[in-house]
């Protein structure tokens, strides 16, 4: 049998291991018609590992749930457009969940990819109150519920395409350049997941309207508001700490507003 592309949903390339009262280990399909592959059919095979020199993960605990529902420091001046990312998440993803370039140089550069989930608030409404009005300001804003970029470019919602359960995005530049990675669906509709439960709402639709009512509480006049939202940002790097792809997620049901 001819070796077939790596797919986690097929049965017939999951196996079960087991370790053998004699000592080694043996290896058996969990599909009732595959087998495994030569290296694990012989039984009471063993394993040995070691670990080069120049190769190092760091911890990675996966998320921090109360982190996460702690939401980022909100106290910051208005003259900036967000707030500093704080890191809620970690994981690693082996590079087989990754496509990127050729195969043999992907594995040389990257065995894993790390994946970390990021939030800050990010300005969607400001405005200044030059005219001395009154006390309320109709907030009226478009936002772009998910953003995508690849090598720091984005990518363009016609620029994402399904191929053997691997979405592509792509991102061009304005000297004609291209760049291109792709994540298997698992790793997509896992983080997709992550952010439903957070109360991110799913669908179809590029853009939401943000449109609500500020009233100002404070003592005295006031200059400017700004209004901002919660957004999760999803970060994947190569091991040399190179940035492949960011995709942010803005949680509309997050809404804070600052007077000055």
């Amino acid at each position: 049998m001819e070796p077939e592309p790596f797919d986690p949903k097929d049965a017939r390339q999951q196996f079960e291991i087991r370790k053998r009262g004699w000592g080694g280990y043996v290896a058996k399909s969990v599909a009732p018609d595959g087998f495994p592959p030569g290296f694990l059919r012989r039984k009471g095979w063993r394993v040995v590992t070691s670990t080069e020199s120049d190769f190092e993960l760091n911890e990675a605990r996966g998320l921090d749930r109360n982190l996460r529902d702690r939401l980022p420091d909100f106290h910051f001046p208005l003259s900036q457009r967000s707030s500093a990312s704080v890191v809620v998440g970690k994981w690693y993803c082996p590079f087989m969940f990754i496509k990127e370039g050729k195969l043999k140089d992907q594995f040389i550069a990257s065995r894993y990819y790390e994946m970390t989930l990021e939030q800050r608030w990010e300005q969607i409404f400001a405005y200044e109150n030059s005219l001395s009005e009154g006390n309320s300001v109709i907030v009226d804003a478009v936002v772009q519920r998910e953003v995508i970029a690849v090598a720091g470019r984005e990518v363009a919602p016609d620029e994402r395409n399904v191929v053997d359960g691997i979405m592509w995005f792509r991102s061009s530049s304005n000297v004609g350049g291209e760049a291109s990675v792709g994540l298997s669906l698992e790793i997509v509709e896992r983080m997709k997941w992550e952010q439903e439960r957070a109360g991110w709402p799913g669908g179809n639709e590029s853009y939401v309207t943000v449109k609500r009512v500020e009233e100002f509480g404070g003592i005295g006049g006031w200059k400017k508001l700004g209004c901002y939202v919660l957004v999760e940002r999803f970060v994947l790097r190569r091991m040399d700490g190179s940035l492949v792809l960011t995709h942010d997620f803005k949680h509309t049901h997050q809404i804070r507003s600052k007077w000055e």
